[in-house]
């Protein structure tokens, strides 16, 4: 849903003299309709303009997005491929040398890296949890109850 903002100013001096400012912003994809009654006011043509750069620049954003959701599964697959090897090498590495005879120094080696590996998953975790409790998801706004007929 877009959202509005409408600024309006007004100061006057001793003398009587005012200015007045009024401002609106919106993150509307498309210009308000009192914008494009003014620009067709202008020149018809520019109404079918700004509506075609509009959808254009729609499209493109879409594109991008998609774009960089893919890159960022991408970059988190291989998070977790990387992290999956380093703990099986850990693993791997640990386990042969404790067959090797050196159990201490095997174990040593596996707990080091499967504790790396959960503690990296637990900051992670943790990193997910401040970010929502940072930036909460909107909520729908409420509606108020219909009285019954």
């Amino acid at each position: 849903m877009a959202g509005n903002s409408h600024t309006n100013l007004r100061a006057v001096n001793g003398e009587g003299h005012q200015v007045s400012l009024q401002h609106t912003s919106t993150d509307s994809p498309i210009l308000p309709a009192e914008n494009l009654k003014q620009l067709y006011a202008i020149d018809p043509a520019l109404v079918d303009w700004v509506i075609k750069q509009t959808s254009e620049e729609a499209e493109h954003r879409r594109q991008q997005e998609s774009r960089i959701n893919v890159f960022v599964l991408i970059e988190r697959m291989g998070g977790l491929v990387a992290g999956l090897l380093v703990s099986l090498f850990g693993i791997s590495a640990g386990g042969y040398i404790i067959l090797q005879g050196h159990d201490w120094a095997g174990v040593g080696i596996c707990g080091t890296g499967l504790a790396s590996i959960v503690s990296i998953l637990v900051a992670r975790q943790k990193a997910n949890e401040k970010n929502n409790r940072a930036n909460p998801a909107p909520s729908k706004p409420r509606r108020k109850p219909q009285p019954k007929k």
